[in-house]
Formats: structure tokens, sequence, C-alpha cells
């Protein structure tokens, strides 16, 4: 027994499974493994987010691969031995986030200051799908032009709702999630709910204004866009009712600091029986904190 949490032992064979020769990852996932199993109860709806992360992730990995359990090999770089403990993995996930939302809705005031810097927001568009911006048909001038009417007399929701072409928002009144100043960026595309270039200016906008027209072109053509501002207060975009604004947000707080992952594991830890039986395995611990976090056990 290398180290123990609660009882819970580390052993040495545990980690050369894992990893040979072992090193400070995946000592250090193991430990996080125990901590978050040890300090966040296994309720039914954990359990229900866990087989549906799981079946995401079996049905993303089948997509890219006929041989899709050799496409999660990367399970033992987290502390899990194989394929067969994806559930595990799926439950100590969503575990670790609920422990990290319940962290950060009771210290939000001292978490929030990086975050904020970012500029976060969550943001509602129309979008028009033209043939060429700089001349637009007889057709597609009429249309902008009722859309710039219709917003000087009806709400942008309603607008949105009667105009726009954006398949994934017009039916829900033009609503398109969170944004912060990392989705500004070209290569948030793939992360970010609206185009770069829309995100820039919706960064520009206090809440409850509207942008002028954007141009954004994309491999599948041009469009033009309007985006409008919902919501910029933080603490009410953190504990927004949808779960995929709040869930970003989450994750946006704790990429705003590197550490503060960390911090939350080790508030947690400290509330356990921790003890490395082990001088090396300690060493290996402290110095990939250190390296990675900044911080020491």
């Amino acid at each position: 027994v290398v180290a123990s949490i609660n009882k819970d032992d580390i052993t040495a064979d545990d980690l050369y499974d894992e990893s040979t020769p072992y090193d400070g990852s995946t000592i250090y996932n193991m430990y996080k493994n125990a901590v978050i199993d040890q300090s966040i109860k296994t309720t039914k709806d954990l359990k229900k987010q866990a087989s549906t992360l799981e079946s995401n992730i079996k049905s993303n990995a089948s997509n890219q691969s006929d041989d899709y359990e050799s496409t999660l090999t990367e399970l033992a770089k987290y502390g899990y031995a194989s394929y067969e403990e994806l559930n595990d993995y799926c439950l100590t996930s969503v575990k670790e986030k609920e422990m990290n939302k319940k962290y950060i809705t009771k210290h939000f005031d001292e978490v929030k200051k990086a975050w904020e810097e970012k500029s976060p927001r969550t943001v509602s568009i129309i979008k028009m799908d033209v043939s060429d911006a700089d001349n637009l048909t007889e057709t597609e001038t009429k249309k902008k032009s009722n859309i710039d009417k219709a917003l000087e007399k009806e709400s942008f929701a309603d607008v949105a709702k009667a105009f726009s072409e954006d398949s994934n928002t017009a039916n829900k009144n033009g609503f398109a999630g969170y944004v912060d100043s990392n989705s500004t960026s070209s290569d948030s595309s793939s992360t970010s709910t609206v185009p770069a270039d829309v995100a820039t200016a919706a960064i520009g906008l206090k809440k409850g204004e509207t942008s002028d027209w954007i141009t954004v072109t994309s491999s599948s053509g041009t469009s033009l866009y309007k985006v409008y501002v919902k919501e910029t207060n933080s603490k009410k975009i953190f504990n927004a009712k949808s779960d995929t604004v709040s869930n970003q947000a989450l994750y946006a707080i704790l990429n705003s600091d590197s550490s503060l992952s960390y911090k939350i594991l080790d508030s947690y830890a400290k509330k356990l029986d921790i003890k490395f039986n082990d001088k090396d395995t300690k060493k290996k611990f402290d110095s990939y904190v250190k390296t990675t976090y900044g911080g020491d056990q």
C-alpha cells in the first residue's frame, strides 16, 4: 500500500497496472478519484448522468472507429484499468462536476473575478442566408428590411422565431446560449455556440442591446447575423435554468483559473484521512501538483 484515503488503499500493483513505470499524473488521478468518490455521495441522478455520459462516449468512439474499445485505452491515464471501467470513469466525472459546482456555489464571489474578465454572457441570434452579402437579391433585400422593421416594434425573441434561418435556435426564440471572450477566436468554432465574428460583436454590447448586421462567410456559404445580449449577470448565468448554459459557465470558471480545480480537490481532501506510506510516491505526487497547479500538499 503506497497511499490510503479513508482506508481506501492505492497499491503499487494498482499503479503499475495503470502505468509502467507509473508517473506523477497517474498517482494524482488515482488520488483524485478516491477523494471525489468519498466526498460526493452517489445518487440516482448522478448514476443516470453517468449512464448518459457513457452512452455518449461509446457513440462518439464508435463513430470514429469500428474498434472503438481501443480508442478508450486512455482511461488508464485517469486511473482506470480498462474499457470495462468506463462507467466508473463516467460516474467519477459527473461526481467531480458536482463537487466543483458545490464549491464554486459556496465560494462564488471569491472565484468569479478571472471569469468575469472574459465578459460572460448569453445571447440570441437571427440568421439570414444570402448569396452575396455585397449584392443582395431583391428577395433578400426585402427580407432584411422586414427584419429591421420588425425589430423596431417587436421583441428580438419574436422576430427570431418568425424570421431566423438558423434551425438550431429559431424554435428557441433565437436563443444561442453562452459566449465569452474565448468565443471570439477563430479556433473556438467547435465549442462556441455562434461564429467568432458574432461572438466578437456580442462582447461589445451591453445587456439588452442588439448588433448591426454581421457578415459571416464559411464553407457552407454566406450569412447575415444579428446578435442580442440576453444576460450579462455572472451569477444568473452560472445558475441558469438551462443545464447547457450552467455547465458551460462552470467549465469556463474552472478554465479561467488553472489552479482552481486543484484548490477545490484539496479543500475536500483536507476533510479526509489521507496517508502516503511510500516516500517516492509522495514525492512524485507533490512534484506533479507543484508543476501542474503550482500548489503544495
